[in-house]
């Protein structure tokens, strides 16, 4: 369900992220994680980091971003 307030998404990516060390917050296994870049009508841009466990457990959600290296700029 959209929020009549909030901004329409223009454009969005997704991204795995190949760094990424987080684990399962269900059964503690290593997890794998992507990240959704939204560009908002508006001209702002929000990013949201989601994971999910390697095993069928079948947890996912929100994470922080926790990677082995730095940010490497393009």
């Amino acid at each position: 369900m959209t929020h009549i307030d909030s901004p329409a998404v223009v454009y969005s990516r997704e991204s795995e992220i190949l760094d990424y060390f987080g684990k399962c917050e269900a059964c503690g296994y290593p997890a794998r994680a992507s990240a959704t870049t939204e560009m908002l009508a508006g001209g702002g841009v929000q990013t949201s980091v989601v994971a999910a466990c390697s095993l069928p457990c079948g947890w996912t959600g929100r994470v922080p971003l926790t990677t082995m290296t730095g940010r490497v700029r393009r």
